[in-house]
């Protein structure tokens, strides 16, 4: 029998090597703690200016710094850009809005999402099991900061398929997500490699 390894090595490269005692302590940090970090790499504004991409064609997200118990990521969105609803697995998650404006939706039982705009310096947390989707609404591009503990290595999104079930499928935390379908092959890739 032939053993499977699984790389761990991420193809992304942070753009810094330390948080400038951004981190208030050692260890896994609490949503109201990450909150807090985004809220100050957001003001940090010659950290994350140069990652913020203007491209109409991909959702793009650039990290910031990570070490074993968390990551920093600067997202750029345009219009018609959006996540999908998800969740951030076992990490907790804090954002900031660096420029313009997102849209978070919250997912409701039986009814519409909750929805809520989120202006440049507003900030948003949620702990393991926090599911929503964010959104374009304003800014060319709009820009956010997130920040999650542990680390962001697996994420759940959840789609609906063909029949109208609620899947949840469960994806590499490093991958751009979409609004895309269970039947238009959104696990395709992911899962050989175990």
């Amino acid at each position: 029998m032939r053993e499977m390894t699984v790389s761990t090595a991420s193809p992304f490269v942070p753009s810094l090597a330390s948080l400038d005692g951004l981190v208030p302590h050692e260890g896994l940090l609490t949503p109201v703690e990450l909150e807090d970090v985004a809220r100050g790499l957001a003001a940090r504004t010659d950290l994350w200016e140069p990652l913020v991409h203007d491209d109409a064609t991909h959702r793009r997200y650039e990290l910031v710094y990570e070490d074993d118990r968390m990551d920093a990521w600067i997202l750029s969105w345009m219009p018609g850009q959006g996540t999908g609803f998800h969740d951030h697995y076992i990490s907790g998650v804090g954002l900031c809005i660096a420029r313009g404006c997102v849209r978070e939706d919250l997912m409701v039982y039986g009814g519409e999402p909750q929805s809520r705009a989120l202006q440049e310096g507003e900030t948003q947390r949620g702990g393991p099991g926090y599911i929503h989707r964010v959104s374009h609404e304003s800014g060319l591009p709009a820009a956010s900061v997130h920040v999650y503990s542990p680390r962001l290595d697996w994420v759940g999104q959840y789609r609906l398929d063909e029949d109208g079930v609620m899947q949840r499928e469960v994806r590499p935390g490093r991958n751009e997500l979409t609004e895309q379908l269970v039947a238009d092959g959104a696990l395709q890739n992911v899962l050989e490699r175990f």
